[in-house]
């Protein structure tokens, strides 16, 4: 018979203790390897890009913005008259733009652009400001004090660096002015490292939580979305779908992204039917060294390509508003223990001694099956169980195990010329 169960079973039982060693601490140092690599920064476009496909397999309709609205400041605006390519941002030019979405309706503005004291670890002044700057920063806390005589709100950025005993929130130059806009909560706008995850809450050392960016503008909007989205429950932070930056782009008559230019010369009524009652981001998109020239600042790999952090911010917020949006990991010991069993029972099929068709037709199936399991979980579920670091397993131990092979043979050139015992013909044996 071409295939049979003693041709399953043999490998197993004729391999010696020193082979299975040899085998189990290949998959071991290939599990320690995979999870090495998945966090190389080269890999990450690939990884985004197999997630972003993951998603893509959902049931989709068009997608797009249905809470946010962005502000993305660009060479127009920041190499132009009004700011000046000024650093820091002119916070009057800053004040115009919140005055007018004010004017306009906006229920919410998260201001994304950096707020930090000069110098943060001035211990005796820790909200220090230049005085050159505090005429401007007067207007900019009188704009945002008429969002609170509105009834509206404000989130400022914050920043947070890892200290000694954790993270902790450096000083911005609002601090002193904290109790003049009752409006206004702070989020922080560092992005994880792993740009599916929701940033949530981080515990400060030299104060309360804070939320991040994304994260507070959704507990204005909904209370409820904050706490399911803030939820700690072993599972860490939650997985995000994407809206691209086409996505994100005019649909239907309506607009999402706006210059600074455009809402200074927009007639007021055209922009209140663009905005009004929108969570609105203002971030950056010019050019680093001249207005058209050097890279963008703040441009950030995400699954949706290279995206500004503004819009980063609001995709996080329309994932977390909406109940379909963002789905919860598997704990980090189910996924492990998930990883190893897909990856030894793939690594099993390199023992066996079936023909080669039959190796690649199982480990095929193999990769089939993880993509559908994949899709049951994140389908009917709403999990997500991430089978980069298996896959990465898989061909870390096959290369080392192919190359042992081969320097085995050219140790001992002879030996695969040997017959084995159960392989020779008796004689007259039929």
């Amino acid at each position: 018979m071409p295939f049979s169960f003693m041709k399953i079973v043999r490998p197993f039982t004729r391999k010696g203790w020193g082979h299975w060693l040899l085998f189990f601490l290949l998959l071991a140092a290939a599990g320690y390897a995979g999870h090495l690599l998945s966090s190389i920064r080269a890999l990450t476009g690939i990884r985004y890009s197999i997630y972003h496909r993951q998603l893509m397999m959902r049931d989709r309709s068009q997608l797009y913005p249905k809470r946010t609205a962005l502000v993305l400041l660009n060479d127009a605006d920041y190499w132009g008259k009004s700011f000046q390519a000024r650093t820091p941002l002119k916070r009057g030019e800053l004040a115009e733009l919140i005055k007018i979405l004010q004017a306009v309706g906006v229920n919410t503005i998260a201001l994304d652009v950096d707020l930090r004291s000069p110098h943060p670890d001035d211990t005796d002044h820790p909200d220090f400001e230049f005085d050159d700057y505090k005429k401007e920063d007067a207007q900019l806390v009188a704009a945002i004090h008429g969002m609170c005589e509105a009834g509206r709100h404000v989130v400022l950025s914050s920043s947070v660096r890892f200290g000694t005993d954790g993270y902790e929130k450096m000083p911005s130059i609002y601090t002193q002015f904290m109790d003049q806009m009752p409006c206004v909560t702070p989020g922080y706008i560092q992005l994880p490292f792993d740009m599916r995850r929701v940033p949530g809450t981080l515990e400060i050392t030299n104060g309360p939580p804070l939320d991040s960016m994304s994260l507070a503008v959704t507990g204005i909007a909904d209370p409820a979305a904050h706490d399911v989205a803030g939820k700690n429950e072993g599972h860490g932070f939650r997985f995000s779908e994407y809206l691209t930056e086409a996505e994100f782009g005019p649909k239907n008559g309506r607009q999402f992204i706006f210059n600074g230019q455009q809402i200074t010369n927009m007639k007021i009524d055209a922009l209140r039917t663009q905005l009004a009652d929108k969570l609105v981001f203002i971030g950056a998109e010019w050019h680093s060294t001249a207005c058209g020239t050097g890279p963008l600042v703040d441009q950030h790999n995400s699954p949706g390509g290279m995206e500004p952090g503004a819009m980063l911010h609001a995709n996080y917020v329309e994932a977390m508003l909406d109940r379909t949006g963002t789905f919860t990991p598997l704990s980090d010991s189910t996924a492990e223990l998930i990883e190893i069993g897909v990856a030894l029972a793939l690594a099993m099929i390199g023992v066996l001694e079936i023909h080669s068709a039959w190796k690649w037709a199982a480990f095929g199936f193999g990769i089939v099956f993880s993509i559908l399991f994949t899709y049951t979980l994140l389908q009917n579920l709403g999990l997500f169980l991430d089978f980069f670091v298996p896959m990465l397993m898989i061909i870390v131990h096959t290369l080392v195990e192919e190359g042992i092979k081969i320097w085995h043979k050219s140790r001992h050139p002879n030996c695969s010329a040997i017959k084995k015992p159960d392989a020779i013909e008796t004689a007259g044996q039929p």
